[in-house]
């Protein structure tokens, strides 16, 4: 049986705590978090171990941010009691400011893989079970803190989310801004992935939901003037630009507004 149990470490000015049932040894540990980095992001940096401790990875969270990891470490738990699937925590620690967490890798393949990789029915009922997925997340009182594909993989059918320090547990927060994880998760062009399939995710996290008719397509338009802003904001690109395009221009795999195609031809 998988225990959950931890224990409180100490190490020079570090402390934290440790799950009981690993052999990682936090000194090891803290030595690879004080030389190089790995992927970096807004607050952290990302990066597997490897030697003795492979199959572990390891996030940093530089001063001030420290306090990110404890958010992290305890979120993740919360959701795995929740019945989700996340990373596990094997070691959280604190120095002043700064953060560091270790966890387990997860395995399995990056949702948007898995997504090009799907045809016909299995890729429409991974779809719909990726709406119902976020639907389940939302009804638990759970919003992620940035559930863009690359936070998601899956495994053995089942999705895993990842970095969850900013993450909460909220029910007004779900009321208020949960439905912006859906936005999350679909301003990307996805290569094969149509407008009816963003729909599908869409009316499956609705179903999921109990919208009313009425209810689920205030939420896609919703879902469709608020993806629109984000390409704005985050590809450049004008509004009115935006605007003459339209929807389904904008997120056309292969199209004129794709990433990938643009790279491709200049």
């Amino acid at each position: 049986m998988r225990s959950d149990a931890t224990v409180q470490w100490r190490h020079e000015a570090w402390h934290g705590e440790l799950r009981l049932d690993t052999t990682v040894v936090p000194g090891r540990l803290l030595a690879a978090a004080a030389h190089g980095t790995g992927r970096v992001s807004r607050h952290a940096w990302t990066r597997p171990l490897d030697g003795p401790d492979r199959g572990l990875w390891l996030k940093v969270y530089p001063a001030p941010d420290g306090r990110r990891a404890w958010r992290a470490w305890r979120m993740a738990h919360a959701l795995a009691t929740a019945g989700f699937a996340v990373p596990e925590g094997v070691l959280i620690g604190r120095r002043r400011r700064e953060g560091v967490l270790i966890t387990r890798d997860v395995g399995g393949h990056a949702l948007l893989e898995v997504v090009a990789a799907s045809r016909g029915a299995a890729k429409h009922e991974l779809l719909r079970a990726l709406g119902r997925a976020v639907a389940a997340l939302h009804m638990s009182g759970f919003v992620h803190g940035d559930l863009v594909p690359s936070n998601v993989r899956v495994r053995e059918g089942a999705f895993v989310l990842l970095d969850h320090d900013r993450t909460r547990r909220s029910r007004f927060l779900v009321w208020w801004g949960g439905r912006r994880n859906l936005v999350q998760l679909g301003r990307f062009v996805v290569p094969g992935l149509t407008i009816v399939d963003r729909a599908r995710v869409l009316f499956a996290y609705a179903d999921r939901r109990g919208l009313s008719y009425r209810a689920r397509h205030r939420l896609a338009w919703w879902a469709v003037r608020q993806t629109i802003a984000r390409r704005v904001a985050v590809d450049h690109l004008t509004p009115e630009t935006a605007s003459r395009a339209g929807f389904t221009t904008l997120m056309r795999s292969g199209g004129p507004f794709d990433p990938a195609g643009i790279a491709e031809r200049s």
